[in-house]
């Protein structure tokens, strides 16, 4: 039974593999008609499922996996059945979607594919509106499932904004986490443009949330919400915390305390004259939070689900919104500065960071977490040496930053995913070497950990290693060190890669 629930899950996936995947094939082309319209249709087409589930809609290019996280973790303990959606998945597509913390099951999954792909072919029988996409097909499986299981949803923009799958909804709550250089040879290469396309995320008569930010993009997301009628709240302003700098304790939590929403005096919607806008008290005290995830980017991403969850209680949602806030502690959301523990390793720290800002927030993290990282080239003396396994995928621009991290590291291994738009190991270990950094290569994250375990064993001294550059080589790092089976996509695999079977080691086994 569990064996026909797995192969019917599996060809559900490659039905779903056959649509046009952006995600995983160039955007080199792009298509010219990139917009909401087939979406739209789709939405028509299934009695508008999106509307049916209130909707907290989440964008930004750091932090909105984990803020989505939070918020999901916060509305659980409060008593919503709360839908998750976000992207990517890290080991199979059913964490995509998810209740309560619960995966939606594969025979459900595959439910899903049956139930909308008579949709899919009518779209593209008509011809007018192009093919749909992966992305857009797994929102509208979302939505649907949703309206039947969920009482409140929490929805993560793919990517941009304006222009996203997801941005057909009418949330109760906008949220824009922080905003950096991501992705610029699609949304641009200005923080402004960037900007511009996750404001596109506003809507008119709700309310925003906006974290810690540039200048810049403060300008532009106030430009945008006085367009169209949205109040915006500062995070850091309405939420703040007993402390901006993290306090480890000794079981890899950080704590800090959320302190009572301070209500902003005034708020500019539309016009330019200050309004006294009138909240009602939910009662709010001093929450201590306790949280594995860590670094101070964690403590400015709670601060934004705590001003989310009271502006959810202000639109008339009645919840415990103390235990909502409290409930965020449980929030676990894997690959972002996780620290794994396996018998035989040190401290392995997995972290998707893959732009210059996400990787200067690792690398404070790390540094405050283990008091410092530096290598043993360097002779001070106060730091721990680390080992450094870094990859990359097409599309990302993180060079300084990785060549800061490989620079004090100990050993720097370059590898590759099995994601086909994951860069060669040789064009990541080329940008060392040119800047006089010596890099190894290996063809396959096991491998990576491999090469990892030999450099350990000669040199004792080695106190962490650490996982960066892309999420997917973090995931697959996980897969091998907590023996965790992947989903692998075979057709999508790349000319210059080994299959995952021809690695010269056993599958998920590390000397």
């Amino acid at each position: 039974m569990v064996s026909n629930t797995r192969d019917r899950y599996m060809k559900a996936v490659n039905r779903l593999l056959s649509l046009a995947d952006f995600e995983r094939k160039s955007r080199a082309n792009q298509p010219p008609d990139w917009h909401l319209r087939r979406v739209e249709r789709l939405m028509e087409m299934l009695n508008e499922p999106h509307l049916d589930t209130p909707v907290i809609h989440v964008a930004g290019s750091k932090g909105k996996g984990s803020t989505c996280a939070m918020i999901a973790s916060g509305l659980k303990a409060a008593g919503f059945r709360t839908g998750l959606y976000t992207s990517p998945h890290l080991h199979t597509f059913t964490e995509r979607i998810q209740v309560n913390g619960e995966n939606i099951s594969q025979n459900d999954f595959a439910d899903l594919i049956d139930e909308l792909w008579p949709c899919i072919e009518a779209i593209e029988r008509a011809g007018d509106l192009g093919v749909v996409s992966v992305f857009e097909m797994l929102t509208a499986m979302a939505f649907v499932y949703f309206r039947d299981k969920a009482d409140i949803a929490v929805i993560e923009t793919g990517l941009g904004g304006r222009l996203d799958a997801t941005n057909v909804v009418n949330p109760e709550v906008t949220v824009i986490t922080s905003i950096s250089k991501d992705h610029v040879r699609i949304l641009g290469d200005k923080i402004s443009l960037i900007a511009r396309e996750k404001a596109g995320i506003i809507k008119p008569g709700k309310p925003t949330v906006v974290a810690k930010n540039h200048p810049v993009t403060w300008r532009v997301i106030r430009e945008r919400a006085a367009e169209v009628g949205s109040e915006v709240f500062s995070a850091c302003e309405t939420s703040p915390v007993s402390a901006t700098a993290p306090v480890f304790d000794d079981d890899l939590h950080q704590e800090f305390t959320i302190k009572r929403w301070r209500p902003p005096k005034t708020i500019n919607v539309v016009s330019s004259e200050p309004a006294l806008i009138p909240y009602p008290d939910p009662g709010q005290k001093d929450i201590r939070i306790r949280t594995s995830l860590l670094g101070t980017h964690q403590i400015d991403n709670a601060r934004t689900t705590a001003t989310a969850l009271n502006l959810l209680y202000r639109t008339s949602h009645t919840f415990d919104l103390n235990a909502a806030i409290e409930g965020m502690s449980d929030a676990v959301w894997p690959c972002r500065t996780e620290i794994v523990e396996v018998e035989g390793w040190p401290p392995v720290i997995l972290d998707g960071a893959h732009n210059d800002a996400s990787l200067k927030a690792l690398k404070s993290t790390v540094s405050a977490y283990f008091g410092g990282v530096a290598s043993t080239r360097s002779g001070n003396g106060s730091t721990i040496p680390y080992i450094f396994i870094v990859g990359s995928t097409a599309g990302h621009d993180h060079e300084a930053m990785m060549l800061e991290l490989a620079q004090s590291a100990h050993t720097t291994i370059a590898t590759q995913s099995r994601h086909p738009k994951s860069v060669p190991a040789s064009r990541v270990a080329q940008v060392g070497r040119k800047n006089g950094l010596e890099f190894r290569e290996t063809y396959s994250v096991d491998m990576a950990l491999e090469t990892a375990s030999e450099a350990m064993l000669a040199n004792p001294e080695i106190g962490i290693i650490i996982v960066a550059g892309s999420l997917f080589i973090a995931a697959e790092a996980r897969e091998v060190l907590l023996d965790i089976e992947p989903e692998l996509y075979e057709d999508l695999t790349q000319p210059y890669m080994l299959t995952y079977q021809d690695a010269e080691m056993p599958k998920g086994k590390i000397a």
